[in-house]
């Protein structure tokens, strides 16, 4: 009997390995940059028939990234799913499962991706937490010279990136043949520059920012009872994003809604209150010139449980 157990185990071996390969998914499109309305969003399908997959990066402001990825091959049990994009990414992030409108594919979200090295994400991390340690009191001005180097630093990490990993699976992930995002990402940064020229920001003023727009009062934006009461009664979450538009006045002159996944309700209840309650300190240079600036935003919709 013992003789038996192993050959049955060297027999299954072989199977348990190809079990174990994972699932790759060539271009089926060259990367197309689409100007939308309220957000710039770079896409690319891969694979073919029914595993073809949607690959999109979605940003609603400069500096700000998400990714969603849609097909049939993401099917998952798991409620988050980790990512990372190869061979230039070692810790992985995590994105929340959904399903298309259209015909209830698999989808999965990941806001506020990272796309720098995962020590200068690190280092990012802490001095961020470092300047928000007294939510009451505005972080010092930034360093122009620093800004310039992650800016390098990102450029370097989208050229090197050449697969995104999705472990959609334990032990079987979906890897994305994307090629380099080098020249996609740079396209895709003009479309958010052209974008801010849109709003009435200079994308040349940006650069040179070094405080940017400061929330004075933002635990006064949104309270429990200004929950949708029709959303409330149904069970309905949301995690909603906007944009705000800031003028040098530190007024917000325009919110726009940018939400995935989420019933219309959700963004106009928020975008209502906050051009109503929110106050700011304008974005300034390094001479103290205040100049509009712009400011991107998350307010999740949770109800106890």
């Amino acid at each position: 009997m013992r003789i038996r157990s192993v050959v049955a185990c060297v027999g299954l071996a072989p199977l348990l390995i190809a079990a174990a390969e994972p699932v790759r998914l060539q271009p089926s499109s060259p990367w197309i940059v689409d100007y939308g309305e309220n957000s710039c969003r770079l896409i690319r399908t891969l694979g073919q028939g029914k595993a073809l997959t949607k690959f999109v990066l979605e940003s609603a402001a400069p500096g700000q990234m998400d990714m969603l990825v849609m097909g049939k091959p993401l099917a998952t049990y798991q409620e988050q799913v980790p990512a990372r994009f190869l061979p230039v990414g070692v810790a992985t992030f995590d994105g929340r499962v959904a399903e298309t409108v259209t015909n209830h594919d698999p989808a999965i979200l990941w806001s506020n991706i990272r796309m720098i090295p995962d020590p200068v994400f690190d280092q990012v991390q802490k001095e961020t937490q470092e300047r928000v340690r007294n939510p009451a009191e505005r972080p010092p001005p930034l360093k122009l010279a620093e800004q310039q180097t992650r800016k390098l630093q990102r450029e370097q990490f989208a050229a090197g990136a050449t697969e995104l990993e999705i472990q959609a699976r334990r032990g079987r992930p979906v890897i994305l043949e994307t090629g380099s995002l080098g020249a996609a990402i740079k396209a895709w940064d003009k479309c958010g520059e052209d974008s801010l020229r849109d709003w009435g920001v200079d994308p040349t003023l940006e650069e040179k920012i070094v405080r940017p727009v400061w929330a004075l009062n933002p635990r006064g934006w949104l309270f429990g009872n200004d929950y949708p009461a029709d959303m409330l009664n149904r069970g309905k979450e949301s995690e909603v994003a906007v944009r705000l538009l800031i003028d040098a006045n530190g007024r917000v002159t325009k919110c726009t809604g940018l939400s995935h996944f989420a019933e219309k309700e959700f963004n106009q209840i928020t975008c209502d209150l906050i051009m109503k309650r929110a106050r700011f300190a304008p974005a300034e240079l390094a001479d103290g010139t205040r100049v509009p600036s712009y400011s991107t935003r998350r307010i999740n919709f949770r109800i106890a449980r």
